[in-house]
């Protein structure tokens, strides 16, 4: 294996593949309503579709731990490029085929690529880099995604106008990576870069899971399907307004999720403040967005809304995880990011089931952005009393610089 010095050609290469993943889950979101009206004859398709949309979530969660031991087996390199030619076919498929289940298995596919370029792409960041260069890539990783999925919304929804399978496309450019990975990337010397000494698996678990470890996952699941709620269905609930032009839908979808970076950028300055009261008023944001998502029928009452509920999301995600990793070790944070990037991809997954269940107990869209408003306020109203309480909740929310964490 070669041994050469990482430079800033090498984080941003490494950057921009990680973007696949909030592509993967935003190029078509805008023509989420087209996709349903087209396969209206198939049953359930209501919720098959938004299904297809966030599988490879699911498959990213489940599969992250094995890519992982296939990354340090079989090679960085070589897992990133396979996944990457994977994550092209698969991803481009759905635009020549005309059956729901089997673009759900297509889905499927997008997610164990997706959990191989994920995992491949990161490990060769924490490999490449130290200290602080390594936070700073991770924080360019997390932090440009959100941008990315901006743009994902206004593309999808310029294509989605000339055809709903449009967006698909956009995968095979993905392609492109596989040259500049093979010409670019390097495998890391093994051994290089360990920063303390090795437990034992056993130990490693023992010292890993406490109960605030697990804790903090619970509340990971809850903030990451929470963090998907409107852009996921943003489009479903101005479809029920009567606003269904694809661009529109895209643009709105744009607008709104910049809220995301607004509350990220919020964190970073406000990261020394104590979880509690950053969570209380993340959580209040959302339910606000919500609110306004509610009893606004028009397009800017709903851009409004949604913008505002990602404001409390772009907060609530990097406070999530600043917290998580804040007592740990440098030995267990590889484990305890993998476990939190899986918990936060079930939720992803969790998300529309939650969302569709809702609404049809409710009756509609709309009236689950009520039940959202109510239960975000509720819990914020649980964390005001746990926070005049308890101690936990008055620790800081990080050290350190912060990372900001968008999808």
């Amino acid at each position: 294996m070669q041994k050469f010095e990482a430079s800033a050609r090498h984080g941003l290469l490494l950057v921009a593949v990680a973007w696949l993943a909030p592509i993967g889950s935003t190029l078509f979101a805008p023509v989420l309503p087209h996709m349903i009206a087209h396969f209206a004859d198939v049953p359930n398709a209501a919720l098959l579709a938004p299904i297809a949309l966030v599988t490879p979530a699911l498959l990213v969660a489940l599969l992250a731990p094995l890519a992982g031991m296939l990354t340090d087996r079989i090679g960085r390199q070589r897992i990133l490029m396979a996944s990457l030619a994977l994550y092209a076919l698969a991803g481009v498929a759905p635009f020549w085929l005309d059956n729901l289940y089997v673009i759900i298995l297509t889905r499927a596919v997008v997610g164990i690529a997706e959990a191989g370029v994920m995992t491949a792409s990161t490990a060769l960041i924490c490999d490449y880099f130290t200290g602080r260069r390594r936070a700073h890539w991770l924080s360019v990783q997390f932090g440009s995604a959100s941008l990315v999925a901006t743009v994902c919304f206004v593309l999808a929804g310029i294509l989605g106008g000339y055809d709903w399978r449009a967006p698909f496309l956009v995968y095979g450019a993905t392609a492109l990576f596989i040259p500049l990975i093979f010409l670019i990337i390097f495998e890391p010397v093994r051994g290089a870069g360990n920063e303390t000494p090795a437990q034992s698996p056993q130990e490693d678990d023992q010292r890993l899971f406490t109960a605030r470890f697990i804790g903090c996952l619970g509340i990971t699941l809850v903030c990451g399907a929470l963090f998907y709620v409107t852009p996921v269905h943003i489009s479903l609930v101005l479809s029920e307004r009567g606003i269904a032009d694809p661009a529109m839908l895209g643009l709105a979808s744009a607008i709104g999720s910049l809220g995301v970076v607004a509350g990220a950028t919020i964190f970073r300055f406000q990261s020394k403040r104590s979880i509690g009261i950053l969570l209380i008023a993340a959580l209040a944001a959302q339910s606000l967005g919500f609110v306004i998502l509610y009893t606004q029928p028009s397009l800017i009452g709903g851009v409004v809304g949604m913008f505002i509920n990602n404001v409390g999301c772009g907060v609530s995600l990097p406070l999530v995880l600043a917290y998580t990793m804040s007592r740990l070790p440098n030995a267990y944070r590889g484990r305890a990011s993998g476990a939190w990037t899986s918990m936060f991809f079930i939720g992803q997954f969790v998300c529309p089931l939650w969302v569709s269940a809702v609404s049809t107990l409710g009756g509609g869209m709309v009236a689950a952005m009520a039940f959202f408003a109510t239960f975000t306020g509720f819990v914020a109203l649980l964390l005001v009393m746990g926070f005049a309480s308890g101690r936990a909740l008055r620790e800081p929310a990080a050290t350190g610089a912060p990372i900001i964490a968008t999808h």
